[in-house]
């Protein structure tokens, strides 16, 4: 009986359209007319960890990203024009300030 069961739960799945979706990260929200704009470039402070990202189910995908007591965002973008397939914020941030960049990223006021 437990077959069943999974069949109509994949069955459903397929139906809603979100089957590519784990639905496990955060969305980042619409990016807002108002938002702040950050600077992106090419390479990273160096070796880091990420200790926060975004779903990966969208065209563009973030990660907050831990440098030695410093942090950084990660972007990993699918293949446009003018768009590098993975950037990187020239900011670097302490901790507290890092965070609350990463609120207003996935609120859509900053990208």
């Amino acid at each position: 009986m437990t077959a069943p069961a999974a069949v109509l739960t994949i069955a459903a799945e397929d139906e809603d359209g979100e089957e590519d979706c784990p639905g496990l990260s955060p969305h980042p929200a619409v990016p807002r007319p108002d938002r702040t704009k950050l600077w992106w470039i090419e390479h990273s402070l160096g070796r880091g960890r990420v200790v926060a990202h975004t779903c990966a189910c969208q065209m563009t995908s973030y990660e907050l990203v831990r440098c030695g007591g410093v942090y950084q965002f990660c972007r990993h973008a699918l293949a446009r024009r003018d768009v590098p397939p993975v950037s990187w914020t020239a900011y670097w941030w302490r901790r507290e300030e890092a965070y609350e960049w990463w609120r207003r990223l996935l609120a859509g006021q900053a990208r």
